[in-house]
């Protein structure tokens, strides 16, 4: 399995092994409509004649172009990254990022933030707080097995930086979509709010409606919230499947009662 060099929250890599085999490889393009770190793209690469990478936040799949086309980023991103005791070179690099975004600073800050979480507030200005931690050995050979990996197939993979709603779907596309959303905690819900749900609920049909594939993953129950989105899918009879993987293990919080479960319509 190859690990991308992001460390990003809400990683799907240590849940690979369970949604690699139920995608559907009978599609010919395979779409990342919510890319992230974007674990599952790199994963599957090698199995789909296209892949579109797809993410609202422009700066995320500047990393992600960037990486597939040179070293450049690499090199800038190092020599901005913050150290693991320098929280005012932390706080410098985020007022910069917030007056004058890059891919780079967004990746600096992304390597040294607490948990590695990639927090916007609601003017979507980077806010998240320093982590005491910074480009590291780990983060090297990460890189290395990323860029070696990925670059094998610049010729097949278009990067997209739209809502997903904005992505144009036709029959022959597999989609697989790993939103955030309104029942979690999560960090980048900044650029998600309640009523992208039902908005997600309806692509899905439109999906569904045309012949394409799609899978949905996602947290159904997290500290006594439900996702509508992901109950109604199940009730319109969609085929579903719960993901083992322990939460309580990575939370800081206590027992939160997490399922997580991918959801198919094929």
């Amino acid at each position: 399995m190859i690990e991308t060099p992001f460390n990003y929250t809400g990683s799907k890599l240590k849940l690979m092994d369970q949604i690699l085999p139920e995608l559907n490889y009978n599609k010919s393009t395979f779409v990342d409509l919510f890319t992230g770190g974007g674990s599952v793209y790199t994963n599957v690469v090698d199995r789909y004649n296209k892949v579109i990478v797809n993410d609202i936040i422009g700066d995320l799949i500047g990393i992600h172009k960037s990486l597939l086309e040179s070293d450049d980023i690499i090199t800038e991103t190092k020599y901005i990254c913050p150290g693991k005791e320098n929280p005012e070179d932390f706080a410098s690099l985020r007022l910069d990022y917030n007056e004058n975004p890059t891919p780079s600073k967004l990746w600096a800050l992304m390597l040294s933030s607490t948990n590695n979480m990639m927090r916007f507030n609601q003017k979507f200005k980077y806010n998240q707080t320093y982590g005491k931690r910074s480009w590291n050995p780990n983060t090297d050979r990460k890189v290395e097995e990323f860029t070696k990996h990925i670059r094998k197939y610049k010729d097949k993979i278009q990067y997209s930086n739209n809502t997903f709603s904005q992505v144009e779907i036709t029959s022959d596309m597999m989609v697989y979509a790993d939103p955030p959303y309104s029942n979690t905690e999560a960090g980048y819900n900044a650029f998600w709010k309640k009523g992208d749900d039902n908005k997600l609920y309806e692509f899905l049909k439109h999906i569904d409606k045309i012949g394409a594939s799609f899978m949905i993953s996602g947290v159904l129950s997290h500290d006594n919230k439900t996702c509508e989105l992901l109950q109604n899918l199940i009730n319109d009879g969609y085929r579903s499947k719960e993901l083992v993987y322990d939460y309580n293990k990575v939370s800081r919080k206590g027992n939160k009662d997490t399922t997580e479960i991918i959801i198919m319509n094929y």
